[in-house]
């Protein structure tokens, strides 16, 4: 009679663990799948920017006036090649080499800001989709959202290193 009372309540424990597991598998599977969505969500509207920027650091105007939509050939209705020039070629007085400073997501296009040495920061918006390139209404995305980065900066780390009172 000892050994039937000793198996008493072992397979409800097995069934326990196997629940809890499954439970807790499942929830940092969604924890990865948030997280991956939340680095990559942006990353093709980024690349073209980055192409965009890497063509215009090789001085290969033409080639980046396309990214922009437009040809030398057919220029843009509202931005011709010569404002493209004066815009990002030589008289834009950079510096440095263009690189992307901030990305933030709106639904219909992602605003990069970009910046060089001596030239002004710029806002670019890439049209999700077909990845256009245009100027930015804004720096910033207007539509209300959830600022993911800049929570978790706030918690993780980059602080001022003053304390608030409050």
């Amino acid at each position: 009679m000892g050994d039937y009372l000793q198996q008493y309540g072992v397979s409800e424990e097995r069934r326990n663990r196997v629940i809890k597991w499954i439970i807790l598998g499942c929830l940092g599977l969604a924890i990865v799948c948030w997280i991956f969505y939340l680095v990559f969500h942006n990353y093709s509207e980024t690349q073209s920017v980055k192409q965009f920027l890497a063509q215009v650091n090789a001085h290969n105007y033409p080639a980046a006036y396309s990214d922009w939509g437009c040809t030398v050939a057919k220029p843009c209705t509202n931005y011709d090649y010569e404002r493209f020039l004066r815009d990002w070629g030589p008289e834009a007085k950079a510096t440095s080499l263009w690189t992307v400073a901030n990305v933030d997501g709106c639904k219909s296009f992602v605003t990069v800001n970009v910046k060089a040495n001596g030239a002004e920061l710029q806002s670019l918006a890439v049209q999700r989709g077909s990845n256009t390139i245009m100027y930015a209404p804004a720096p910033e995305c207007q539509e209300p959202q959830w600022h993911w980065k800049a929570f978790f900066h706030r918690i993780f780390g980059g602080g001022s290193g003053q304390s608030s009172s409050g």
